[in-house]
């Protein structure tokens, strides 16, 4: 009897244990944004422009603002180490540090991006072999394996993007350590946090560099907060390392969500679909004379 009962607990335990395994391995993992996002800083810059209308290849300046060079449409296939920094003034005096030193205090990580079409403006500089490589702030949260491991869950975007080199010098800002010039010559920046992007196809976009409220004011429907967020207002930043501050102009966007005085806020809350934003952006491109294909307009 006494043999049986410890029988009976010994299955009983490895049931739990194997119940309790089962449990953490079918748990889903969070996706490539998700992991990203996670214990990045605030994304800054991201008010220096009115609408998308101000980022498309070619538009006027928006006060000190400056467009894309380029608008691709393009899927995420690999992140790999970009450059690191021993403090977090990577636009002063910071020295370049090994990428996993234990002295990095910023890091920037480079997503590999197959340019699978060139939809807006051009690529010249850092546009090798069908890719680019799109600087993203490396989060303290996940190991670059950890990304890599995701990196299935990436998915396709539209991107505004710019040489970091070209865009430097283009800002009166010309980037002159031998270090630091190999490296931006070889990276894009995502203008404006301008990076639209579909996680799985037919899922509507989301806007992973943007904070929500952003998001939805660009693509055009009404922010709601997650139970969880508690986002404030957003407010004008500058940041030196994308553009000096702005004049805000009142230039019109087929995706712009201002509403006047006793008018009331988009009804939809739900993104755009990638189709749906490609063809307004592109419609953008062809009223500024940029669309890379020009049967598109």
């Amino acid at each position: 009897m006494k043999n049986r009962l410890l029988l009976i607990l010994t299955l009983v335990a490895a049931v739990t244990v194997g119940v309790g395994a089962g449990t953490l391995l079918n748990s889903p993992k969070p996706g490539f944004w998700a992991q990203l996002r996670n214990g990045t800083s605030a994304s800054d810059g991201q008010y220096l422009f009115d609408s998308v209308a101000d980022i498309t290849p070619g538009a006027a300046d928006s006060g000190a603002f400056k467009a894309a060079a380029a608008l691709v449409q393009g899927t995420i296939v690999d992140i790999e180490p970009g450059i690191a920094f021993a403090s977090d003034d990577s636009e002063g005096a910071s020295t370049v540090v090994a990428y996993d030193s234990a002295d990095a205090a910023m890091r920037y990580a480079s997503l590999v991006v197959r340019v699978d079409k060139v939809l807006a403006g051009r690529l010249d500089q850092g546009y090798t072999d069908g890719k680019i490589r799109v600087q993203v702030e490396h989060p303290p949260t996940s190991t670059l394996a950890e990304l890599k491991e995701s990196i299935g869950t990436a998915g396709t975007g539209l991107m505004f993007v710019h040489n970091l080199a070209e865009r430097q010098q283009l800002l009166g800002r010309p980037i002159t350590d031998a270090t630091q010039l190999a490296y931006a010559q070889s990276v894009h920046t995502p203008i404006g946090e301008g990076l639209f992007v579909e996680e799985s196809a037919g899922s509507p976009v989301i806007a992973p560099l943007m904070d929500g409220q952003r998001a939805a004011q660009l693509l055009g429907y009404a922010y709601v907060a997650e139970d969880h967020e508690a986002e404030p207002a957003p407010t004008p930043t500058c940041d030196d390392l994308i553009d000096p501050c702005y004049t805000p102009t009142s230039k019109p966007s087929a995706t712009a969500t201002s509403v006047p005085a006793g008018e009331t806020e988009p009804a939809n809350t739900t993104p755009p679909s990638l189709t749906a934003l490609r063809t307004t952006l592109v419609a953008e491109a062809c009223a500024e004379g940029t669309a890379a294909d020009p049967a598109s307009c």
